[in-house]
């Protein structure tokens, strides 16, 4: 955190970050490779997304490529290691963007394969470009996919889809996965419409997003009480939406980020 309260990472070889009206953007940077993950970025993943979570200014987080593509997956010079090495690593990167308490969002152009599928497929929400396109293609390596990352590309594309594209190794066209519903959203300028989106986000109650996602990633379940923090959090949360929303004016909500506590 900088002296101006606005998070700045201090690992960032390979990315870039920027905030711009409290809408958080990552760029995987290196063009040279199409954007190709390498370990030192796979590793710097996590501690970039807690130091976003940890920062109550930033409401969303955008996640994209450069100069014109999201990525092409993990650098394929990097995979010669060990399987539980390569798996820690991925599964640990993937896991943070997917269960980070800020909202994310993919901004997606050109070649999203491998490893950019993946962190795609972490995101809440995915906005793509006309002319994208995505595999799995692991099998043309002879690599084994993390288990978390693969069973994840199955929620969101279902398990028969999933199948095809890690046993085929197949690039799949724009209009396919549209058809399949990876993305939310199709956008001649998917970076902007993030921004846009990211925005809107911003404005909405925290405590909302926040607590939406822990219900689908398993943390709260009907099966006990919610915690009292959270019901008194709720009761003032809930207090000025209704307040806002009889007003006629847009809320201000209370809650932060940081104030989501665990259990």
């Amino acid at each position: 955190m900088t002296a101006d309260g606005i998070y700045r990472p201090v690992d960032l070889e390979g990315f870039d970050f920027t905030v711009t009206g409290g809408v958080g953007t990552l760029v995987i940077d290196r063009p040279e490779k199409r954007n190709a993950i390498s370990r030192p970025m796979w590793r710097a993943l996590p501690d970039i997304i807690a130091g976003v979570d940890a920062d109550d200014s930033i409401g969303a987080l955008v996640i994209t490529g450069a100069a014109g593509h999201f990525s092409a997956g993990s650098d394929i010079a990097d995979l010669n290691v060990a399987l539980d090495d390569f798996w820690e690593l991925n599964s640990t990167a993937e896991a943070a963007v997917a269960d980070a308490r800020t909202t994310t969002i993919a901004a997606i152009t050109g070649n999203c394969v491998g490893g950019g599928t993946e962190i795609a497929a972490a995101c809440d929400i995915r906005i793509a470009a006309p002319g994208s396109i995505f595999g799995v293609t692991a099998a043309k390596l002879g690599l084994v996919y993390p288990p978390g990352p693969t069973r994840r590309l199955a929620t969101v594309l279902g398990d028969s889809w999933a199948r095809y594209l890690l046993v085929t190794a197949s690039i799949v066209k724009f209009d396919q996965m549209r058809e399949l519903g990876f993305f939310h959203e199709v956008s001649e300028t998917p970076l902007e419409s993030a921004q846009t989106m990211g925005e809107k986000i911003v404005g909405l109650s925290r405590l909302s997003q926040i607590g939406s996602k822990a219900v689908l990633n398993g943390e709260l379940s009907d099966e006990a009480a919610p915690p009292q923090w959270l019901d008194e959090a709720y009761r003032d949360e809930i207090a000025r939406g209704q307040e806002a929303f009889f007003a006629k004016r847009p809320p201000e909500f209370g809650f932060r980020g940081t104030d989501w506590v665990e259990e």
